[in-house]
């Protein structure tokens, strides 16, 4: 499901599909759901707040008025809070107005986060429309900067298309290739006609929101296109009306989680192929390059002229002198991406995760992001706002093996290995790590913290303590989705057919990636779930497991 925030119309945008692939959608108005933060029940209320800020390019200063409300919610330690809200309702001023009081809490969740969390209990599954796409540009000359072709493949249609340009005095006999425009504009104007009549939920690209779609908005733009019109909520972040269109510099520095491009998902499938074969564990990747990855994956190379095999040569003139094998290589390159994505599933294990998590689609790439939403909607209380400013901590890791001091180095026959399952997640549930079981008295959970990352002997003990009596939220998430992850593998060794089983795969390798950023939050810091000590007792306890296993081996 597309959830996103339009600030502009003060509005969320929710975008589906029903079973018949029919489009839907729906909206809520900020002011039908306010966006707030906590700060302590005992705090001074404000009337008021005044805000500055820039509209249409003029500064402007009013008047905002604040509003409280005692819900009975309670912070970690259990004092009360209240709620604050404000009107206008609008997002923006919480960075300024969280300002106003020491200590708040949640005042620094993205809003459609919120909302998500707050409204949302499920999200429907649909088959999206998904754009394959890729751009090339030509790289100086006479018409540099310009965009030449503009190759996309169609999931629903299962077709591929080319769009080009070229000057009039240039031959334009290509096989396997439509005729071309006559001038770039035009090339453009298909393309944008054709995302407005075929609504993609999705647009995916390598590289796409550093390379791809900052120059298709800043050509759109420069050909007196409004780059809007992509939107299907007529909203691309970075591109404002002003005394007409203007572009900010936000449109250049787009992060690869991110989504300009409101009403529609903007997936960077280099992000999401190398979050993919990390979470596989299949070493690191030297390079994300799409011919690399494609090579190496893929057991498929990307096109070569043979009239210009150097690549600069290639991209500033195969455009007017070696145009099919041009457009033939813009057409691979998509063909490529869509073999990454679809045999691999990499676009369908995100959509997966957002389905396990009922957030939006941005929210499935960082540790933070889903840990913190997972424990926004299952914790008793309120996490406080976090600070990236603070103090950072230092604790002790994971264990660090120098073959040299243990003795290990050399060649070894008969060797046996084994691994801990799920190693982190399972030191949470042993010793009810959790930041409500946190205990000042000792108790049988008890682990210290400067345990050795090695197998020299302990010299030093900072113990921290656990509670025995109530399981605590982190624990209990961990046992919550172990068992979800088991019925879903009973599914997919069930499987009747490939597409049930990748389907019931990645609904499985979904609940292993939640579990395993729960130690992402609680090491976060500057994070509002972040713990040290949870954090420094979680690897503590790993590296314990560790050693006392090693130890057990030396005695054989």
């Amino acid at each position: 499901m597309i959830i996103t925030a339009i600030d502009n119309a003060n509005k969320f945008v929710l975008r589906w599909r029903d079973e018949n692939n029919k489009r839907l959608e729906s909206e809520v108005g900020y002011v039908d759901f306010n966006p707030y933060f906590y700060i302590l029940a005992s705090e001074t209320e404000r009337s008021g707040v005044n805000i500055t800020e820039y509209v249409n390019g003029r500064k402007d200063s009013f008047r905002i008025q604040l509003h409280y409300t005692v819900d009975g919610s309670v912070s970690l330690d259990g004092r009360a809070l209240k709620k604050v809200t404000w009107n206008p309702p609008k997002p923006g001023y919480t960075r300024e107005l969280r300002k106003q009081w020491s200590e708040t809490f949640e005042a620094d969740v993205p809003f459609h986060y919120r909302y998500a969390i707050d409204c949302l209990t499920h999200l429907p599954e649909y088959k999206l429309r998904k754009f394959y796409w890729d751009l090339e540009w030509q790289q100086r000359g006479p018409h540099d900067g310009a965009i030449t072709c503009i190759s996309y493949y169609d999931n629903y249609t299962k077709k591929s298309k080319v769009y080009w340009w070229q000057p009039d005095s240039v031959n334009r006999k290509v096989k396997g290739h439509s005729k071309p425009f006559d001038t770039e504009r035009r090339m453009l104007s298909a393309f944008v006609d054709d995302i407005i009549d075929k609504d993609p939920d999705m647009l995916i690209a390598w590289f796409g929101s550093k390379f791809d779609l900052p120059k298709l908005i800043e050509r759109l733009h420069e050909n007196g296109i409004d780059p809007r019109a992509i939107s299907p909520c007529h909203d691309v972040k970075g591109v404002y009306f002003s005394d007409g269109i203007k572009l900010s510099k936000t449109v250049k520095n787009y992060t690869p989680i991110e989504q300009p491009v409101r009403g529609r998902l903007i997936l960077n499938l280099d992000l999401a192929f190398e979050r993919q074969w990390n979470d596989a564990q299949r070493g690191t990747l030297p390079s994300l390059a799409l011919d690399y990855v494609s090579e190496n994956v893929l057991g498929e190379k990307k096109l070569v002229s043979e009239k210009f095999p150097d690549k600069n040569q290639f991209f500033s003139r195969g455009w007017l002198e070696d145009t099919q094998n041009y457009l033939d290589y813009a057409k691979k390159d998509v063909d490529l991406i869509v073999r990454i994505d679809e045999e691999n599933y990499t676009s369908e294990a995100i959509l997966s995760l957002q389905r396990l998590i009922v957030a939006p689609f941005d929210a499935c790439f960082y540790a933070s992001n889903m840990g913190g939403i997972y424990f926004m909607r299952n914790a008793t209380w309120k996490a406080p706002t976090g600070d990236k400013e603070g103090e950072r901590i230092e604790y002790e890791g994971a264990m660090i093996y120098n073959p040299e001091s243990e003795g290990t180095n050399g060649l070894h026959l008969g060797v046996a290995a084994f691994d801990f399952a799920g190693l982190y997640p399972s030191m949470m549930i042993a010793r009810n790590i959790s930041w409500e079981t946190k205990s000042t008295e000792p108790t049988e959970f008890g682990v210290n913290v400067l345990i050795p990352r090695d197998f020299s002997p302990v010299k030093f003990e900072d113990w921290k303590y656990y509670k025995t009596d109530e399981l605590g939220l982190l624990p209990k998430a961990v046992l919550d989705l172990k068992k979800l992850r088991t019925e879903y593998k009973k599914r997919m060794y069930s499987a009747k057919d490939p597409a049930e089983y990748a389907k019931w795969n990645n609904n499985q390798l979904a609940v292993k990636r939640l579990m395993a950023s729960f130690y992402g939050v609680v090491g976060y810091q500057g994070f509002g779930w972040a713990d040290v000590d949870l954090a420094a007792s979680i690897t503590a306890s790993a590296r314990e497991a560790i050693r006392e296993a090693a130890f057990k081996v030396m005695e054989l």
